[in-house]
């Protein structure tokens, strides 16, 4: 299956909505453990989802680079990019 940023930022999302108590509109800037509280485990518990979701593994050394939802994004963005399964959505009025 291929996604598109849209997608992946929706589906990581819904995970990390899941395991918190919010129903605040999370941004990219979003932090996982200031601003929701998720602690070392629930890290654990949102990548396993995540890698489930995406069907992939995510890295132990690219986990400590992560601290926002954004970079969560980047990191799985990064590994679909690799296989072939991260997609071009057409963006409205981007001349460059």
């Amino acid at each position: 299956m291929s996604w598109t940023h849209d997608e992946v930022l929706a589906a990581v999302r819904s995970v990390i909505q899941e395991h918190t108590d919010t129903t605040a509109d999370l941004s990219e800037k979003t932090e996982l453990v200031a601003d929701l509280g998720i602690d070392s485990l629930g890290v654990m518990e949102v990548v396993a989802e995540i890698e489930d979701k995406f069907d992939m593994t995510i890295a132990d050394s690219e986990l400590r680079e992560v601290s926002t939802l954004g970079d969560v994004v980047q990191a799985i963005e990064g590994r679909l990019r690799q296989e072939g399964r991260l997609t071009a959505a057409a963006r409205k009025g981007a001349d460059g």
